[in-house]
This record gives structure tokens, C-alpha cells and sequence, in this order.
């Protein structure tokens, strides 16, 4: 006869599996004040000028409505902490990848600019080149705000036949 364990210990067959704990409804009525409370708050931000700030606030009221949800809507909280941990992985996981995207996009005009290319790709996929900025000016706009002409192969914008 196999062994049956239950949260790591062992236990005799005949023996149920123990029943989740039912929260009372006051619990939930409490957390659905709390998750108003918290997306007034958000609203209020939104209008609030905390400048750079108001991101911040408003990723932290996100957090922390975001963990009553997962605590007492999916009931993370009273169960077996692997599911806690294979939560908690996952956002990690998607973490890593939302921070390795926005570093890629935040450095690929350095990589660009690094190989020598200055150009851009417009909606039908053509490229138009564009000027590099002089030391010390920003932005990525061609000189006087026009476009430059385009490279050897690629039609110029004007010429490409409109459907």
C-alpha cells in the first residue's frame, strides 16, 4: 500500500484530506472596502502633481492591491506555501524579462549609433536615413527637421505607390 503524505507528513490512509478554511464574509467585505479605498486613492494620484513621484505611488498602491487579491481572492494565504513560491517565481520570471526588454529598447540607439546606423524604417517598411545630432545636441531628428535623402536601393518615400 502506498504512502500518503499530507503537507509533508505522513498520514493513515484512512484519514481525510484536510478542508481549506473558510473565511467569513465580513473578511471579504473588508478587503472590497479596502480595494476601493486603494483605487480611489489611485484615481486621486492620477490627478495629484507628485511629478516623477506619481509613478512610484501609484506602482505601490498597484502592489498592495495587487497582494490583497493573490492573499484572499486566490486564497494564497491560507494554502500550502509551494503555491506561494510558484507564484512569487513566476513574477520574478517576468520580471527579469520586462527588465531585460526595457534595456534592450533603452540602448539601441547606442548599439545603432556604435555600428553606424542612423536611420529610421517608416510604416511601409522603407528606410529613411537621418542625420546623426552633434555633439551635445538631443534628440533623434534629421537636420532642420527634414528628412535626409534616402540610402542607395531604397525608394524615397514620395516615390513609393500609395494604395
Amino acid at each position: 500500500m502506498a504512502t500518503t503524505y499530507i503537507r509533508g507528513k505522513q498520514v493513515e490512509p484512512e484519514m481525510e484530506a484536510p478542508h481549506h478554511d473558510v473565511a467569513p464574509m465580513s473578511l471579504y467585505w473588508k478587503v472590497f472596502g479596502a480595494l476601493l479605498v486603494l483605487t480611489c486613492l489611485t484615481v486621486a494620484v492620477s490627478y495629484a502633481d507628485l511629478g516623477k513621484a506619481s509613478l512610484a505611488v501609484a506602482m505601490v498602491v498597484a502592489v498592495v492591491k495587487s497582494t490583497f487579491v493573490v492573499m484572499y481572492f486566490m486564497h494564497l494565504k491560507g494554502d500550502d506555501r509551494t503555491f506561494t513560491f510558484i507564484f512569487l517565481s513566476t513574477l520574478v520570471f517576468v520580471g527579469i524579462f520586462f527588465g531585460l526588454t526595457f534595456a534592450d529598447l533603452s540602448t539601441r540607439d547606442a548599439v545603432n549609433s556604435e555600428w553606424g546606423y542612423h536611420g529610421w524604417a517608416n510604416e511601409k517598411g522603407q528606410i529613411i536615413e537621418r542625420t546623426a545630432p552633434a555633439h551635445g545636441e538631443g534628440g533623434h531628428e534629421a537636420a532642420a527637421g527634414h528628412e535626409a535623402a534616402p540610402t542607395e536601393g531604397h525608394p524615397s518615400p514620395e516615390a513609393a505607390p500609395t494604395h
